[in-house]
């Protein structure tokens, strides 16, 4: 009897690490992908620009709303995605990339071809919300798996401008979305044949039933108590200061280093490739660490983790922003080993205070922070580049940093460990 009992475990053990690991693939691809096709259009933009005739001020309108789209979309997709399935919201994420993909390829005019790239910013805010709160419920070794799933973001980063670049000046503008309709209809199908984790083991009309048993104030309270609660307020602040950073110093940093190194190692002042290549060399530094951020908290706490990464981050970025030449290629390369560490160790710090029940809901207030608020980083490094010089955004961005670690000491230990 104990035999087959111990089979029976094994089998279920078994199944289950396949689970995970599918979930983790196919939501790791997804994740790639998702950050492909969102910086695609910034890759191609001089071809969009030629090809129909515009100018910047409208492609820089359209860049604007499809990228406020895709972090603020996240915000209503969190809670929805609490309610039903996330395997088929996760669908409808890949069916929909797929669809506005090809209609973005196949576009007559540049009317078109707005309306689909803005669609592709709306139907793209629902991975992460979705994709991170589906990881949050992997059960081993759960930092292994952000980790490798922050990395496939992190690379699809890194990737997109050479992918989209290359493709798109050889075989035109369009074939980009061409080969990205047909990826995203790939991951589409495999949806239906892998066997995904999609939350908690307690079946989802369960949960629907004891809900409507439950009072609407007395909901509502619940609510309120599970989820906000001081830890979670204070991580999503702290996200919101972070995110501000990340995407204040990524829309800034090729410039700013290409025109200090342009004349560093074997470039002779070419300031757009020097950026490009240091730029890429940074966030390759920051993808192996981002995988070795795992070992971390095998030592020390996340919460307190996190802390110190926010902290020499900023350090690091203060003295980008003061010093030249060799120092200020160290310290770009050290921001971003110690920056991207936190991405796990953040979203694991997410599973750890938010409720299973409003884990989806979690992730999207914690996106919307860091991307849709976080969006006006851009436009405040403009002002301060044109009133000011270049140099001082990084200055200011490693000041927000500091405030970050100091707010983010307040952290204790997590609510739903």
């Amino acid at each position: 009897m104990k035999e087959t009992e111990t089979k029976t475990e094994k089998r279920t053990e078994n199944s289950s690490s396949l689970s995970s690991t599918a979930t983790t693939l196919l939501l790791s691809l997804s994740h790639f992908f998702c950050h492909v096709a969102i910086l695609t259009y910034p890759a191609i933009l001089l071809l969009i620009k030629n090809k129909f005739h515009t100018n910047y001020e409208i492609l820089g309108t359209v860049a604007g709303i499809y990228l406020f789209l895709f972090g603020a979309g996240s915000l209503p997709v969190g809670f929805i995605a609490d309610k039903i399935s996330k395997k088929y919201i996760l669908r409808i994420y890949l069916g929909g990339m797929a669809f506005f993909s090809f209609a973005a390829a196949v576009s007559s005019n540049f009317y078109m071809f707005c309306v689909s790239i803005i669609f592709m910013g709306l139907v793209g805010s629902i991975y992460h919300p979705v994709g991170l709160s589906m990881m949050s419920f992997i059960g081993k070794d759960k930092l292994k798996a952000f980790a490798i799933h922050g990395i496939a973001g992190t690379l699809g980063v890194a990737v997109s401008a050479a992918f989209a670049g290359i493709t798109g000046y050889f075989l035109g503008y369009n074939f980009p979305y061409f080969i990205l309709g047909f990826v995203f209809l790939i991951l589409f199908i495999l949806s239906y044949i892998l066997t995904i984790k999609d939350g908690p083991e307690k079946n989802y009309l369960e949960n629907a039933k004891e809900e409507q048993e439950r009072s609407f104030k007395a909901a509502f309270k619940g609510f309120l108590v599970d989820f906000f609660h001081l830890n979670l307020i204070i991580i999503f602040i702290v996200e919101f200061l972070n995110g501000f950073v990340f995407q204040g110093v990524f829309s800034f940093l090729p410039a700013y280093v290409g025109l200090e190194l342009k004349n560093f190692l074997f470039f002779h002042n070419q300031a757009a490739a020097a950026g490009g290549f240091f730029v890429t060399i940074a966030l390759i530094i920051g993808v192996i660490f981002q995988y070795n951020s795992t070992k971390i908290t095998k030592n020390y706490k996340p919460h307190r983790a996190f802390s110190v990464l926010v902290l020499i981050s900023g350090i690091f970025l203060l003295v980008s922003g003061l010093t030249h030449n060799f120092i200020l290629f160290i310290s770009i390369l050290a921001f971003s080993a110690f920056n991207f560490s936190i991405n796990p160790i953040s979203n694991l710090m997410i599973s750890q205070n938010a409720h299973q029940k409003y884990r989806a809901t979690a992730y999207g207030v914690f996106f919307f922070a860091g991307f849709g608020i976080g969006s006006i980083a851009a436009p405040v490094g403009g002002i301060i580049a044109q009133r000011l010089a270049l140099h001082w955004i990084f200055v200011l961005y490693g000041l927000v940093l500091t405030a970050s670690f100091l707010i983010s000491i307040a952290i204790k230990d997590g609510k739903f460990d």
